[in-house]
């Protein structure tokens, strides 16, 4: 250990020559080399941390003026502008979006260039889309699949609130229906999820035959009604070769019968052949025969009827203030009565909607049947992209649209097309 000892102190003592030009310091040479290099070390991150809070406040950076990836923000007046290679000019532009789609980055960032730099570079003409989005839509803060449209009765014609990726609180309507008139005077039986027009010419008929003479339909407006999945008309399914005399004695083919008005029939050429108590309405008033029904012989076939009305007769419900539908993406309509609405705003251009809710700050990227992506904004109107890859650059690069009926798509106000060419023009 001494000898180890005596080692040790014979380096210092080298090494304080070499480094010091003392071979007895009295402060070790190494220690104080590795104070100075540690103060070093916490001055330069110092002024690291001061120069990046004075860009902070004063909005000097190391952006440059003619970066093209980028919208370059005067932050002194909050002018917005692209620097363009093409004619190496800065461009003023209408509104956010039009920003990114001139921006040659992949996904543009907005980028803070003090306003004396910006003015070293010439000045180009005003560039974007008219009426563009000025904000859009976070990724983290777009709505879900479930589209809802309301309808609310008032003091003259039904008010009607599209309400974006969101589901009002309320119960559904289970087992029963609605009876329904909108402004066109068309009459609807509403069940199920669908909605069964009745014949514009047969409506007085078509009730009676339903025992829903005296029901007055309650009105709804037309954006609703139109929001429900169309079943078919409600009228009577063709029986071929009706009157015509069946091999049942004493029937003819269409004849309509019924055990004591639990199950029902139709007489065709061979036999009768099993319908429901709607489709028996429908037809004709049933002839009751009571056991002389179980006695019937069966046709081969059936009907042929695809029909897809109700399979049971419906209950009318009571119609309330306000009624919405609600259409989830691969699910049936669901329809509530008196549920919560949130308050809407009624958007420029909206022709088929009385208003439109989209919760503040947030949106929709969806797509319809047809391919087309739309952004949602929450002003209440959708704006179409040119293409589907222009979502990573308006800041969607892993969000996949969502789907909704073209019928609800059609009800929101249209915005101006989003497309680089149209933006790069005056």
């Amino acid at each position: 250990m001494r000898e180890l000892q005596s080692q040790r102190f014979a380096v210092e003592r080298l090494i304080g020559a070499l480094i010091a030009h003392d071979a007895d310091p009295r402060r070790p040479p190494l220690r104080r080399a590795g104070s100075v290099v540690l103060t070093g070390v916490l001055l330069a991150a110092l002024a690291a941390g001061g120069l990046a809070g004075y860009g902070m406040l004063t909005g000097a950076t190391l952006t440059e003026p003619t970066d093209p990836s980028a919208i370059l923000l005067d932050k002194r007046s909050g002018a917005r502008y692209v620097y363009l290679e093409a004619d190496r000019r800065l461009h003023p532009v209408l509104n956010y979006t039009s920003g990114l789609l001139l921006a040659t980055g992949e996904s543009p960032e907005v980028k803070v260039v003090p306003a004396g730099r910006l003015a070293a570079v010439p000045l180009g003409a005003t560039l974007g889309i008219p009426d563009a989005p000025d904000a859009l839509p976070p990724a983290a803060s777009l709505l879900g699949e479930a589209w809802t449209v309301c309808t609310e009765r008032g003091a003259g014609t039904p008010r009607s609130t599209l309400l974006v990726g969101v589901t009002p609180a309320g119960a559904p309507v289970s087992g029963r229906a609605l009876l329904v008139r909108d402004p066109l005077d068309r009459t609807f039986l509403v069940g199920d999820g669908r909605r069964f027009q009745l014949p514009a010419d047969r409506v007085d008929a078509t009730l009676r035959a339903l025992g829903w003479y005296g029901r007055t339909p309650s009105p709804v407006a037309a954006a609703w009604i139109d929001a429900v999945p169309a079943g078919p008309d409600l009228v009577a399914p063709a029986v071929p070769g009706a009157g015509a005399v069946s091999a049942v004695p004493g029937h003819r083919v269409g004849e309509v019968v019924t055990d004591s008005g639990t199950q029902f029939a139709v007489v065709l050429g061979d036999g009768i052949a099993a319908i429901t108590e709607l489709q028996a309405r429908l037809l004709a008033p049933a002839r009751p025969l009571g056991a002389e029904f179980l006695r019937l012989p069966p046709a081969a076939s059936g009907p042929g009827w695809a029909d897809g009305l109700p399979s049971a007769m419906p209950e009318i419900a009571d119609f309330a203030v306000r009624t919405c539908v609600t259409r989830p993406a691969d699910k049936p309509a669901i329809v509530r009565l008196d549920p919560v609405v949130p308050a809407g705003n009624a958007p420029a251009g909206a022709a088929r909607i009385d208003a439109v809710h989209v919760a503040r700050g947030r949106g929709a990227v969806v797509t319809s049947p047809s391919g087309v992506v739309q952004v949602v904004t929450d002003d209440g109107r959708g704006s179409a992209l040119a293409s589907r890859d222009l979502l990573t650059k308006l800041g969607y690069p892993r969000v996949r649209p969502v789907t909704v009926p073209a019928e609800l798509l059609a009800l929101l106000p249209a915005g101006p097309l989003l497309d680089p060419e149209r933006a790069g023009r005056q």
